[in-house]
């Protein structure tokens, strides 16, 4: 099970903020439950979405304890299911799996977030912005 500090909640304003950039209407939330979830579809952490097939376009917020294990899973459905995920994530630019999936990938964008996120835990705005910069990353479907 998770770490119990890595369930937070994306501020709607960030998500829509996302979405009209990249011009994406995601329908699944990979990385979810019942209250915090973005999407018509999710998948929560009983479902496990690291084991699950992203079947439409998708939004992720990971858990940033296991971050890269999601950046390779977002990589390879879009490849497999020819979608476009959108990610919100720690900008992370030193480590393998931004290397192997986000950097100078053709159809990856990525938009760096001036300021620091705060998060919702619990149906509350965090009093602490996040410790890490973030950003967007857009993998866009190839078609």
């Amino acid at each position: 099970s998770r770490v119990k500090n890595d369930v937070w909640e994306t501020p709607d304003t960030i998500f829509l903020d996302a979405c009209m950039k990249f011009e994406v209407e995601p329908e699944l939330d990979v990385c979810a439950n019942e209250f915090n979830t973005k999407c018509r579809f999710f998948f929560t952490e009983s479902d496990n979405g690291l084991e699950q097939n992203w079947f439409a376009d998708s939004w992720l917020n990971a858990p940033y304890s296991e971050a890269s294990k999601w950046i390779y899973k977002a990589y390879a459905e879009n490849q497999k299911n020819k979608i476009n995920i959108l990610a919100l994530l720690n900008v992370t630019t030193d480590t393998r799996a931004w290397h192997d999936c986000i950097l100078n990938k053709p159809n990856v964008d990525i938009f760096f977030i001036k300021g620091r996120i705060r998060f919702i835990k619990d149906g509350k705005m965090s009093a602490q912005a996040s410790q890490h910069p973030s950003c967007y990353v857009f993998w866009r479907k190839i078609e």
